[in-house]
Parts: C-alpha cells; sequence; structure tokens
C-alpha cells in the first residue's frame, strides 16, 4: 500500500498581474519626455558648458582685468583739470605712429583719463588698431597698445574673449560656445519646469520648495538634486540671459537670429553720415554750425577733431565720447557716448568735419524696441553696464553652473544599481500617446532647424536612446531573479 508522502512540494503562488499602466496624461508624458532629454543633455553637454563657463567667469571679470593690467597706459599721469587742445594730442599720437591713417579719437572727459587715439595700421588683421594713449595735462605719451573690436578690447580682455568665444581655434572652435549656449538655453527652462512640477503640490508650509528646496539626507540622492534644482532656480534669470544674448554672437544661431530680425524689420535706421545728402536730415535740435566753417575741405582729420567734438557736446553729448574718423570726403564724422558703467544709452551724432555741422541725429530713446534691447543685452553680457558688481554676478552665475553640472553628475552615479552597472536614463520615450509623439517630433524639428547645433546633438542622443533602450530590453530577461537591486535613493 502505498503511501502519500508526508512533504508535499509546494509551489510558490503566482503574483497577482498588475493591471497595465496607463501612460498618463498628455502633460506627464511630455514630462517624461523632457526629463530623458535633461538627462542626456545634461550627461554629454556638461563639459562643453564647464568649459564656457569657467572662460566665461574669466570674461566676465576681463574689464576691471583690463584697467588693472594697463593702468599706467589708460590712465594719466597728472589729475589737472586744464589739458592741452584736442589737435596737439592727436599730433604728438600721430607722431609716434607716423604715416598711419586716423581712425577713432577717445578724448579725456574727466581728469585722470588718457586720450585714446586709434591708427590703422595694415600690418594687423582688419578690425584691430593701433591705439595711442595720450596725458591730456601735457600731451605725453602714456604708451601704445593694439586694440581690438569695437568696444576698444585691449590684449588681455581680447585674448580672454577670444577663449571664451572659440578657445582659440577659430571657427571650428566657436560651435563648442553655440552648442553650450543652445543646451543652456533648454537645460535652464526644462529643469524649471521638471523642478515646478516636483515641488507643485508642496503643502503651504512648503510652497516655496522651488527657491528653499526639500528635505532629504546629507549624501543622498534627493538632497543633491534639491541643491541642484534649487541652485539652478536661483540663477535662472541671468542664465537665460547669458544664453540668448550668447546666441545672438553664434554662427548658425546667430544667423539666423539675423534673417527673422532683418525680416521684420525690427532694427532701426542706422546714422546717417552722407554729407551730400544730408539737407534733409540736418539736426532740428541745435543752431550750432562750427567756428571754422572758414576752413572747409582744407582741414586735416587732426584739425577737424576739435571742433566736431565741440558740436557733439552742443549737441547734448556729454560723458565719455567715441570719435569715428570718415572713411571718405563725402562722409561725417561719427560721435557716439561710449557704454560704461551704470551707463544705460548711446546717442549718436553725425558731424561734418568741414564747418561742424550736425547731418544727423539718433538718439537712444528713438530706437526700436529690439535695438535697445540688443543693446543693453550685449552690454550686460560683457559685465560693462553695471561695472564690478555685475562682474561678480557674472562669474558667480558661470561658478553656479560648474555647480550645476558637478551635481548633475553626482545625481545620475548615485542612481546607478547597487550591484554595478550604469545607472538608466531619467523619463519615458516608449509607450506613449501619438499625440505626445507627434508634438514631441514637431518641436525637436522647430527648434532644431532654427538652433542647428542643438538639433543634430539631439538627433545623436535620439539614437543613444535607441540603442540603449534596446540594450536594455535585450539583456532584461536573461537577468533573471537575480536582476541587480533597484537604483539608489
Amino acid at each position: 500500500m502505498s503511501v502519500a508522502p508526508t512533504t508535499a512540494e509546494h509551489t510558490r503562488p503566482p503574483k497577482p498581474t498588475r493591471p497595465a499602466r496607463t501612460a498618463g496624461p498628455v502633460a506627464e508624458q511630455l514630462r517624461a519626455i523632457l526629463a530623458r532629454i535633461h538627462f542626456y543633455a545634461g550627461l554629454f553637454i556638461a563639459p562643453f558648458l564647464i568649459v564656457a563657463a569657467l572662460s566665461g567667469a574669466l570674461y566676465a571679470l576681463s574689464p576691471t582685468l583690463e584697467k588693472l593690467a594697463y593702468q599706467d597706459q589708460i590712465s594719466a599721469t597728472t589729475t589737472t583739470t586744464t589739458s592741452t587742445p584736442l589737435a596737439e594730442q592727436i599730433a604728438a599720437a600721430r607722431d609716434r605712429q607716423p604715416g598711419l591713417d586716423l581712425v577713432e579719437v577717445w578724448p579725456a572727459d574727466e581728469p585722470g583719463i588718457a586720450t585714446r587715439v586709434l591708427f590703422a595700421d595694415d600690418s594687423l588683421p582688419e578690425g584691430v588698431n593701433r591705439a595711442v594713449f595720450v596725458d591730456p595735462a601735457d600731451a605725453s605719451v602714456n604708451g601704445v597698445l593694439t586694440s581690438y573690436s569695437g568696444i576698444g578690447e585691449l590684449p588681455l580682455r581680447s585674448w580672454v574673449s577670444g577663449l571664451h568665444s572659440d578657445l582659440h581655434l577659430g571657427a571650428a572652435g566657436e560651435i563648442y560656445s553655440e552648442l553650450a549656449a543652445s543646451w543652456l538655453l533648454i537645460l535652464t527652462l526644462s529643469g524649471l519646469f521638471l523642478w515646478w512640477r516636483k515641488t507643485r503640490t508642496a503643502r503651504s508650509a512648503r510652497r516655496a520648495a522651488m527657491l528653499r528646496g526639500v528635505p532629504g539626507r546629507p549624501g543622498t540622492r534627493r538632497k543633491t538634486m534639491s541643491l541642484h534644482a534649487t541652485l539652478g532656480t536661483w540663477f535662472a534669470v541671468i542664465l537665460l540671459g547669458i544664453a540668448a544674448t550668447g546666441l545672438t554672437w553664434s554662427t548658425y544661431t546667430g544667423g539666423n537670429i539675423d534673417s527673422v530680425v532683418s525680416a521684420m524689420n525690427w532694427r532701426s535706421d542706422p546714422l546717417q553720415t552722407s554729407i551730400s545728402g544730408d539737407a534733409a536730415t540736418a539736426d532740428a535740435h541745435t543752431e550750432h554750425r562750427g567756428h571754422s566753417a572758414q576752413h572747409a575741405g582744407h582741414r586735416s582729420p587732426t584739425e577737424q577733431a576739435p571742433s566736431v567734438l565741440d558740436a557733439a557736446r552742443h549737441a547734448g553729448l556729454d560723458g565719455p565720447l567715441r570719435m569715428s574718423a570718415p572713411a571718405d570726403a563725402d562722409s561725417a564724422w561719427t560721435v557716439s557716448q561710449l557704454w560704461g558703467p551704470w551707463v544705460f544709452s548711446s546717442d549718436s551724432v553725425a558731424v561734418s568735419g568741414d564747418d561742424g555741422r550736425i547731418v544727423d541725429r539718433l538718439d537712444f530713446g528713438d530706437l526700436s524696441p529690439y535695438s535697445k534691447l540688443s543693446s543693453w543685452g550685449i552690454y550686460l553680457h560683457m559685465g560693462i553696464m553695471f561695472g564690478l558688481p555685475l562682474q561678480i554676478a557674472l562669474a558667480a552665475t558661470a561658478l553656479a553652473v560648474v555647480g550645476l553640472a558637478i551635481t548633475g553628475y553626482r545625481m545620475w552615479w548615485k542612481r546607478r544599481p547597487t550591484r554595478g552597472g550604469l545607472p538608466a536614463p531619467l523619463g519615458k520615450t516608449t509607450g506613449l500617446s501619438w499625440q505626445v509623439y507627434a508634438i514631441a517630433t514637431a518641436v525637436a524639428v522647430g527648434l532644431g532647424l532654427f538652433m542647428p547645433l542643438l538639433g543634430i546633438s539631439l538627433a545623436v542622443f535620439v539614437v543613444v536612446d535607441i540603442l540603449v533602450t534596446r540594450r536594455a530590453t535585450v539583456t532584461a530577461p536573461a537577468t533573471g531573479p537575480t536582476a541587480p537591486a533597484g537604483p539608489r535613493s
């Protein structure tokens, strides 16, 4: 007689099958895609951002560093309020650089500042001039330096500017700065949205979580995420401004911006400098006609400069001025107010060198909104408009970008499985509705066409994501019940 076994084999009952989760609302699906993009951009673009940020911090401080480095040249040796005539100062500069054509004059407007006289030198690249610094007290020459760009950058600031814009690699190096600026814009906007979605359900006592962060144990991913997100939120406005203004100077996106601005006619008409066609544009705000009209057509630019300066002052242009000599006999001098600390506008006049009359006038208040915003953006980005306080704020923002990159990598590393392997990407890109795919594709294509380097890199991220997802799908069944534990908190 057979006896039934007393230890019957027990089989583990199958786990209840969870109902299939729906993809969720469209907004939540888009959030998942945005998280995925934010993850890949932060992972692969962070090195470019770190380089741009460190060079940008140095660039932000370069106006002050320039003053310190070239103090002997740009400062006058005396603080007397009397000065030699401007023509004698220009003549002294010409004696130091004989045979060169006069390009610009920056007259000293206060004691202790040297007059800057710029000459064209064929031995220098286009747009680069020789700058002679003259003490207005006695017309002695303090020194000669090379002057770069329209704002008169001296060698130190010009070198830092080149490092920040293209790493001194030319056109190839400009790709790095445009790529960094493009993704800085997207990372900032997407980061703000993701952080807002995470903190929007906070209770009344925690409604300021976007600025204060969320509680978490030191060293955990949650604590690092809170630091990362709040740091980005505090600096978001400056980051967006830096990215937007930087893109206007870029090669590809900047070209597209110029095309849009030109098509929409957003720029103001330039100052007219033609003397022969100035009858209709003669200045209506002043009756000044110059005291040297009897010498019309017989004076050199050196002799014309004093009456041109007198006409510009009489027309209301105060503060430091930049006087650009005419390119030919039918053109007028262009005189404009220099941008500097706590200067928020720049008026310009065109002055006939023959008789000192105002040929045309362009006041900053009459510029189009785009032209005003463009000017403000340029001089904010360069750390000029508010002087040293702005430069310190920009340098701090640049260091914040480095901090964001470091904390981003730390969050990525904290998500790795406890038994080895690399962290999985955030968000999801599978199982979403066709509407979400359509919206994401349309936005990506639109941004990619307008910002080509962003579009190309985004396409690379998509390919990488497809490969990563496929690899995870293929290897997942093989891990079975011994699969690594989930990500760390």
